[in-house]
Protein backbone atom coordinates (compact mmCIF):
# COMPACT_ATOMS: atom_id res chain seq x y z
CA UNK A 1 0.00 0.00 0.00
CA UNK A 2 1.05 3.61 -0.62
CA UNK A 3 2.42 5.52 2.36
CA UNK A 4 0.02 8.41 2.50
CA UNK A 5 2.17 10.39 5.09
CA UNK A 6 5.05 10.37 2.88
CA UNK A 7 4.49 11.21 -0.19
CA UNK A 8 6.43 12.99 -3.36
CA UNK A 9 5.53 15.31 -5.65
CA UNK A 10 5.84 13.23 -9.74
CA UNK A 11 5.83 15.33 -13.11
CA UNK A 12 3.28 13.69 -15.21
CA UNK A 13 3.99 13.52 -18.89
CA UNK A 14 1.54 12.83 -21.86
CA UNK A 15 2.32 12.98 -25.99
CA UNK A 16 -0.59 14.06 -27.28
CA UNK A 17 -1.57 14.08 -31.11
CA UNK A 18 -5.13 14.73 -32.09
CA UNK A 19 -6.80 12.77 -28.96
CA UNK A 20 -9.46 14.83 -28.82
CA UNK A 21 -12.12 12.58 -28.63
CA UNK A 22 -10.13 11.21 -25.36
CA UNK A 23 -8.04 14.18 -24.32
CA UNK A 24 -10.44 15.70 -21.65
CA UNK A 25 -11.14 12.62 -20.10
CA UNK A 26 -7.87 11.95 -18.98
CA UNK A 27 -6.68 15.24 -18.06
CA UNK A 28 -9.46 14.96 -15.43
CA UNK A 29 -8.64 11.51 -14.68
CA UNK A 30 -4.55 12.49 -13.64
CA UNK A 31 -6.02 15.61 -11.74
CA UNK A 32 -8.56 13.74 -9.86
CA UNK A 33 -6.25 10.51 -9.65
CA UNK A 34 -2.66 12.03 -8.72
CA UNK A 35 -2.50 15.69 -8.66
CA UNK A 36 -5.36 15.95 -6.01
CA UNK A 37 -3.52 13.54 -4.17
CA UNK A 38 0.33 14.59 -4.09
CA UNK A 39 0.72 17.72 -3.71
CA UNK A 40 3.19 20.21 -5.98
CA UNK A 41 2.81 17.50 -8.94
CA UNK A 42 2.60 18.87 -12.29
CA UNK A 43 1.37 17.52 -15.54
CA UNK A 44 3.39 18.59 -18.56
CA UNK A 45 0.97 17.99 -21.90
CA UNK A 46 3.27 18.11 -24.90
CA UNK A 47 0.62 18.89 -27.82
CA UNK A 48 2.13 17.78 -30.98
CA UNK A 49 0.52 19.60 -33.72
CA UNK A 50 -3.09 18.53 -33.31
CA UNK A 51 -5.52 19.74 -35.73
CA UNK A 52 -8.56 18.05 -34.44
CA UNK A 53 -9.44 20.72 -31.79
CA UNK A 54 -7.20 19.01 -29.21
CA UNK A 55 -5.35 22.15 -28.65
CA UNK A 56 -8.84 24.52 -27.67
CA UNK A 57 -9.71 21.38 -25.37
CA UNK A 58 -6.31 21.33 -23.31
CA UNK A 59 -6.20 25.52 -23.88
CA UNK A 60 -9.29 25.10 -21.53
CA UNK A 61 -7.04 23.78 -18.77
CA UNK A 62 -4.56 25.92 -18.42
CA UNK A 63 -5.83 28.41 -15.51
CA UNK A 64 -4.86 25.31 -13.14
CA UNK A 65 -1.29 26.14 -12.40
CA UNK A 66 -0.51 22.44 -11.94
CA UNK A 67 -1.06 21.89 -16.03
CA UNK A 68 1.47 23.12 -18.34
CA UNK A 69 0.79 23.24 -21.78
CA UNK A 70 4.52 22.58 -24.16
CA UNK A 71 4.07 22.81 -27.24
CA UNK A 72 5.69 24.64 -30.65
CA UNK A 73 5.17 26.03 -33.66
CA UNK A 74 5.69 23.21 -35.39
CA UNK A 75 5.09 19.05 -35.16
CA UNK A 76 8.13 17.61 -33.11
CA UNK A 77 7.22 14.13 -33.53
CA UNK A 78 7.23 11.83 -30.75
CA UNK A 79 10.67 11.39 -29.81
CA UNK A 80 11.39 15.13 -29.55
CA UNK A 81 8.27 15.82 -27.85
CA UNK A 82 8.87 13.24 -25.32
CA UNK A 83 12.69 14.73 -24.35
CA UNK A 84 11.48 18.02 -24.24
CA UNK A 85 9.21 17.31 -21.61
CA UNK A 86 11.11 15.11 -19.39
CA UNK A 87 13.51 18.34 -19.61
CA UNK A 88 10.92 20.67 -17.81
CA UNK A 89 10.01 17.91 -15.46
CA UNK A 90 10.76 19.69 -12.18
CA UNK A 91 9.99 16.73 -9.78
CA UNK A 92 11.88 13.70 -8.30
CA UNK A 93 9.92 11.40 -9.83
CA UNK A 94 8.36 11.31 -14.39
CA UNK A 95 5.26 9.25 -14.92
CA UNK A 96 4.96 8.96 -18.62
CA UNK A 97 1.55 7.45 -19.87
CA UNK A 98 0.60 7.02 -23.25
CA UNK A 99 -2.52 8.42 -24.41
CA UNK A 100 -6.31 7.03 -25.96
CA UNK A 101 -7.41 6.27 -22.77
CA UNK A 102 -5.23 2.57 -22.94
CA UNK A 103 -4.34 2.44 -19.46
CA UNK A 104 -6.34 2.98 -15.90
CA UNK A 105 -4.85 5.67 -14.27
CA UNK A 106 -5.60 4.02 -11.14
CA UNK A 107 -2.92 1.86 -11.63
CA UNK A 108 -0.16 4.38 -11.11
CA UNK A 109 -0.51 4.03 -7.95
CA UNK A 110 1.03 0.39 -8.27
CA UNK A 111 4.27 2.07 -9.96
CA UNK A 112 4.44 4.82 -7.39
CA UNK A 113 4.81 2.80 -4.45
CA UNK A 114 7.66 0.84 -5.86
CA UNK A 115 9.45 4.30 -6.59
CA UNK A 116 12.93 4.09 -4.08
CA UNK A 117 13.52 0.71 -5.06
CA UNK A 118 13.90 1.05 -8.33
CA UNK A 119 15.43 3.97 -10.95
CA UNK A 120 12.68 3.07 -13.51
CA UNK A 121 8.96 0.88 -13.08
CA UNK A 122 7.71 -0.32 -15.87
CA UNK A 123 4.30 -0.89 -16.03
CA UNK A 124 3.65 -4.42 -17.73
CA UNK A 125 0.71 -4.91 -20.13
CA UNK A 126 -0.51 -8.07 -18.56
CA UNK A 127 -4.03 -8.15 -19.19
CA UNK A 128 -4.57 -7.03 -22.72
CA UNK A 129 -7.53 -6.28 -25.14
CA UNK A 130 -6.11 -4.96 -27.61
CA UNK A 131 -5.32 -6.37 -31.35
CA UNK A 132 -4.08 -9.68 -31.78
CA UNK A 133 -1.16 -8.59 -33.90
CA UNK A 134 0.16 -6.02 -31.66
CA UNK A 135 -0.04 -8.67 -28.93
CA UNK A 136 2.07 -10.69 -30.80
CA UNK A 137 4.60 -8.21 -32.54
CA UNK A 138 5.01 -7.07 -28.89
CA UNK A 139 5.98 -10.58 -27.62
CA UNK A 140 8.22 -11.09 -30.60
CA UNK A 141 9.64 -7.45 -30.63
CA UNK A 142 10.36 -8.62 -26.80
CA UNK A 143 12.37 -11.70 -27.70
CA UNK A 144 14.69 -10.20 -29.96
CA UNK A 145 15.56 -7.30 -27.68
CA UNK A 146 16.51 -10.15 -24.73
CA UNK A 147 18.19 -11.99 -27.30
CA UNK A 148 20.07 -9.54 -29.05
CA UNK A 149 21.01 -7.43 -26.34
CA UNK A 150 21.50 -10.42 -23.73
CA UNK A 151 19.41 -8.58 -21.65
CA UNK A 152 16.29 -9.51 -19.54
CA UNK A 153 13.98 -7.13 -20.14
CA UNK A 154 10.14 -7.11 -20.17
CA UNK A 155 7.11 -5.28 -22.42
CA UNK A 156 10.41 -2.90 -22.84
CA UNK A 157 8.25 -0.47 -25.10
CA UNK A 158 5.31 0.13 -22.51
CA UNK A 159 4.07 3.73 -22.60
CA UNK A 160 3.38 3.60 -18.72
CA UNK A 161 6.53 4.19 -16.77
CA UNK A 162 7.96 6.34 -13.85
CA UNK A 163 11.16 7.13 -13.91
CA UNK A 164 13.72 9.28 -11.11
CA UNK A 165 14.93 12.40 -11.62
CA UNK A 166 18.42 11.09 -12.12
CA UNK A 167 18.41 8.75 -14.60
CA UNK A 168 15.58 11.25 -16.29
CA UNK A 169 18.29 13.80 -16.58
CA UNK A 170 21.06 11.26 -17.79
CA UNK A 171 18.53 9.65 -20.42
CA UNK A 172 17.74 12.65 -21.76
CA UNK A 173 21.54 14.19 -21.82
CA UNK A 174 22.52 10.94 -24.53
CA UNK A 175 21.53 10.82 -27.95
CA UNK A 176 18.76 8.70 -28.50
CA UNK A 177 18.74 7.03 -31.49
CA UNK A 178 15.19 5.90 -32.70
CA UNK A 179 11.91 7.83 -33.97
CA UNK A 180 10.03 5.22 -33.18
CA UNK A 181 9.47 2.66 -30.05
CA UNK A 182 11.77 5.43 -28.44
CA UNK A 183 10.43 3.99 -24.88
CA UNK A 184 12.20 0.05 -25.59
CA UNK A 185 15.46 2.19 -26.59
CA UNK A 186 15.54 4.04 -22.83
CA UNK A 187 14.33 0.84 -21.19
CA UNK A 188 17.82 -0.88 -22.86
CA UNK A 189 19.94 2.60 -21.71
CA UNK A 190 18.53 2.69 -18.31
CA UNK A 191 19.42 -1.28 -18.32
CA UNK A 192 23.04 -1.19 -19.45
CA UNK A 193 23.26 2.29 -16.97
CA UNK A 194 23.41 -0.37 -14.26
CA UNK A 195 20.12 0.69 -12.52
CA UNK A 196 17.31 -0.78 -10.90
CA UNK A 197 14.17 -1.58 -13.51
CA UNK A 198 11.06 -3.07 -11.87
CA UNK A 199 7.73 -4.39 -13.71
CA UNK A 200 4.38 -4.09 -12.28
CA UNK A 201 1.52 -5.51 -13.93
CA UNK A 202 -1.07 -3.93 -14.87
CA UNK A 203 -4.17 -3.34 -17.35
CA UNK A 204 -4.39 -2.70 -20.87
CA UNK A 205 -7.47 -1.83 -23.79
CA UNK A 206 -7.58 -1.01 -26.78
CA UNK A 207 -8.22 2.75 -28.31
CA UNK A 208 -11.36 3.31 -29.94
CA UNK A 209 -10.17 4.07 -33.97
CA UNK A 210 -6.54 3.92 -35.06
CA UNK A 211 -3.35 4.43 -33.47
CA UNK A 212 -2.47 7.99 -33.66
CA UNK A 213 1.46 7.20 -32.90
CA UNK A 214 1.83 4.09 -34.62
CA UNK A 215 -0.98 2.94 -36.84
CA UNK A 216 -1.03 -0.53 -38.01
CA UNK A 217 0.79 0.59 -41.82
CA UNK A 218 3.65 2.06 -40.30
CA UNK A 219 4.12 -0.78 -37.88
CA UNK A 220 6.15 -2.78 -39.34
CA UNK A 221 8.29 -0.25 -41.46
CA UNK A 222 8.76 1.29 -37.24
CA UNK A 223 10.15 -1.87 -36.07
CA UNK A 224 12.12 -2.77 -39.48
CA UNK A 225 13.77 1.25 -38.86
CA UNK A 226 14.86 0.40 -35.36
CA UNK A 227 15.88 -3.15 -35.51
CA UNK A 228 18.46 -1.22 -38.34
CA UNK A 229 19.63 0.64 -35.64
CA UNK A 230 20.21 -2.14 -33.10
CA UNK A 231 24.74 -2.75 -34.07
CA UNK A 232 25.29 0.83 -33.42
CA UNK A 233 22.87 0.72 -30.37
CA UNK A 234 24.48 -2.32 -29.11
CA UNK A 235 28.01 -1.01 -29.70
CA UNK A 236 27.11 1.81 -27.46
CA UNK A 237 26.39 -0.68 -24.73
CA UNK A 238 29.28 -2.79 -25.41
CA UNK A 239 31.64 0.40 -24.70
CA UNK A 240 33.49 0.38 -21.67
CA UNK A 241 33.42 3.95 -21.06
CA UNK A 242 29.97 3.62 -21.15
CA UNK A 243 28.55 6.15 -18.12
CA UNK A 244 27.34 4.20 -15.22
CA UNK A 245 24.18 5.55 -12.78
CA UNK A 246 25.18 6.25 -9.45
CA UNK A 247 22.53 4.83 -7.33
Amino acid sequence: MVNHSDQEPVSVILIVHNEADTIEKEIQDIQKVILSRLPGSELIIAEDGSTDGTKEIITGYLQNPDIIHSTGGQRKGYTRALRDAMKIAKNPYIFFSDTGSKFDMDDFWKLYERRRDHELIIGVRAKRTDQLHRRFLTLAYNFILRKYFKVDVRDADSGFRIYNRALGDKLCSENWMNTALISSELTLRAKFSGVRIGYVEINYRQRSGISRGLPPQKMLNAIIGVLKNFPRLKSTFSSVTYPRLRR
